[in-house]
């Protein structure tokens, strides 16, 4: 079969990702009749959209036949072949120029040399850009994501969890000490990883709202209040960057026991990495670093005001902790899809599939999938087994699972049982989004026991 008949209903814009339910509604119909679609919707080039749990594990699992490197997410036309072609304008070259400059220790001349050699790669057709490591191909991602690895796997994080711990009960008092009123998106969810993130990373708590700011302004660029208007986000690396380059001259001179250090003077094949790739890698692991643990969070804090009963019984033993933290990353799945290219002629879910053809993975319908999940539309803390795929699958699932999953069971599990009651004081705001979910504003009324 290869229908291209092109779905009628809207499934990529942000703004449908505001009315989950009804998004809900069609994405389950559509699972039933067109588990994977064919979209041609503007301002997005047209792709593939899969909708079926089985169907994104099986993609995922294929890394050699669906890259990342090609297109990983939907991005605007317009913005794609600006990013092709212009990087950002001659202002933004120059201020990334310098900034390379200055890592790197050579002259503006040969690295301005060295950006011209790229735009004339991306002309011929190779599209060379700043990656990391989402979008990064195996066997070169496997490389890069070992130099963190053990950061974020499960003996690393636990050297973390007296620090993960104390940090999650300084908001928890916090919030105590604070209300009744408070928003938690705000006061608590974002803030909560970020200042977990920001301690590994090494860097000075002043500078969390620069850091906050530029990743909501990266990871939200279609939200009215949070994205920027110009440039999607080119500016805001552009600032990243210069951020970073002070920051990494220091740690080469004075490396100290922190996530930078590791990054700053890391090797590959015995040589140091080149200052886009420390850039780069600075920029996923600050950002992936806490933005989709807050969405969890205040997504979950949310179920867990609409599912009281959900609150109440639960009890923070280790087991029943660690099975409500995967429960709360399904119900919100904070990443809403990554794409994947074809790299040969395929079928997926009895489609064909045509060689450079994209394919969209829409984790939040195959998260809601009835043939993987039983109630799926029901929030249950005790749901086992939960093969959900919210921290994607294969060689690209989340390099920071185990560290978000420890940060959410470490503040449910000291706040839930305090709380005497929790309301609504206001309109939750959900993240006007086609790539991340979450809220950025949950405010509530909260009596602690």
């Amino acid at each position: 079969m290869h229908d291209r008949q092109p779905l009628a209903e809207d499934i990529t814009s942000p703004a449908v990702y505001l009315d989950m339910e009804r998004l809900d509604t069609v994405l389950q119909r559509l699972r039933h009749e067109s588990p994977v679609v064919w979209v041609d919707r503007e301002p997005y080039r047209p792709f593939w959209a899969v909708l079926r749990h089985a169907d994104v594990t099986e993609v995922e699992r294929q890394h050699e036949l669906f890259i990342s490197s090609a297109r990983l997410t939907l991005i605007p036309k317009d913005i794609e072949d600006s990013a092709n072609t212009t990087a950002g304008g001659v202002r933004q070259t120059l201020r990334v120029l310098k900034a390379l400059a200055a890592l790197s220790q050579r002259p503006m001349g040969d690295l301005l040399e060295w950006f011209q050699a790229r735009r004339a790669h991306r002309h011929a057709g190779r599209n060379e850009r700043v990656r990391t490591l989402i979008d990064m191909d195996e066997p070169e991602h496997r490389r890069f994501r070992d130099l963190t690895q053990s950061w974020f796997m499960g003996a690393g994080v636990r050297r973390l969890e007296a620090t993960i711990e104390a940090t999650a009960q300084r908001y928890v008092t916090q919030m105590r000490e604070g209300g009744p009123e408070l928003d938690f998106a705000r006061d608590v969810a974002m803030q909560y990883p970020l200042t977990v993130i920001m301690t590994m990373l090494g860097l000075p708590e002043q500078d969390a709202p620069f850091v906050l700011r530029a990743t909501q302004q990266l990871l939200n660029a279609s939200d009215p209040d949070l994205g920027r208007s110009e440039g999607y986000g080119v500016q805001t690396v552009t600032e990243l960057f210069e951020y970073y380059v002070d920051v990494v001259r220091h740690r080469r001179r004075r490396p100290g026991e922190d996530l930078v250090s590791v990054i700053a003077n890391a090797r590959i094949d015995g040589k140091p990495l080149g200052p886009v790739e420390t850039l780069s890698y600075l920029l996923i692991v600050t950002i992936a670093g806490h933005e989709t643990t807050s969405a969890s969070i205040s997504g979950g804090f949310k179920a867990f005001i609409d599912h009281p009963a959900e609150r109440l019984r639960f009890r923070p033993e280790p087991e029943a902790a660690r099975i409500m933290a995967d429960e709360v990353v399904r119900w919100v799945t904070p990443i809403r899809h990554f794409c994947r290219t074809a790299t040969r002629d395929c079928e997926v879910g009895g489609v064909r599939i045509a060689r450079g053809e994209s394919l969209a993975l829409l984790y939040p319908s195959a998260n809601r999938d009835e043939s993987e999940f039983t109630a799926p539309y029901e929030f249950r803390i005790d749901r086992k087994p939960n093969r959900h795929l919210g921290f994607g699958h294969g060689v690209h699932h989340c390099l920071g699972r185990v560290l978000a999953l420890t940060e959410i069971r470490a503040l449910f599990s000291m706040l839930l049982p305090q709380l005497r009651e929790v309301e609504y004081a206001g309109p939750a705001l959900s993240i006007e989004s086609n790539l991340t979910g979450g809220l950025k504003s949950l405010p509530v009324r909260v009596g602690f026991h």
